[in-house]
């Protein structure tokens, strides 16, 4: 049933919004702007699977606990290319745990977001009319 709800393009999209955006924020500009980044791909997925709040939602979980991982490797990886030691990164999982909980979140509202967008957007602005 739940195989049904999750749609892999718009997922895959979205994870490539978010890992492209993440990339060029923070390893060219040094500014980390992640969290609205998974906001605007939740946002982008939701709007492409646009039937209805529920699978926003689902979609937006995928994309975002898919991309928030990949996300968490950049990051480990780019402390360990720095030279931070390995006692440093352990200790840093928690809150690494905590920062993928978030971005998760924000990857929902996100979803159920561009889901409520795509479906008021949709309105019969021109209603067809009756034969009589």
């Amino acid at each position: 049933m739940i195989n049904d709800d999750i749609q892999r393009k718009p997922v895959v999209i979205g994870i490539i919004i978010a890992i492209a955006f993440y990339i060029v924020s923070d390893l060219v500009s040094g500014q980390n702007s992640i969290l609205s980044t998974f906001l605007l791909a939740g946002i982008a997925v939701g709007f492409m699977v646009g039937t209805d709040i529920k699978r926003g939602a689902i979609n937006g979980a995928v994309t975002g606990v898919i991309a928030g991982v990949i996300a968490l490797v950049i990051i480990v990886a780019t402390y360990s290319l720095y030279g931070v030691g390995s006692e440093v990164i352990g200790a840093l999982m928690g809150t690494f745990l905590i920062y993928l909980i978030i971005e998760v979140v924000l990857a929902i509202i996100g979803g159920v977001l561009g889901s409520a967008i795509k479906n008021e957007s949709v309105i019969n602005r021109f209603p067809e009319k009756s034969e009589e």
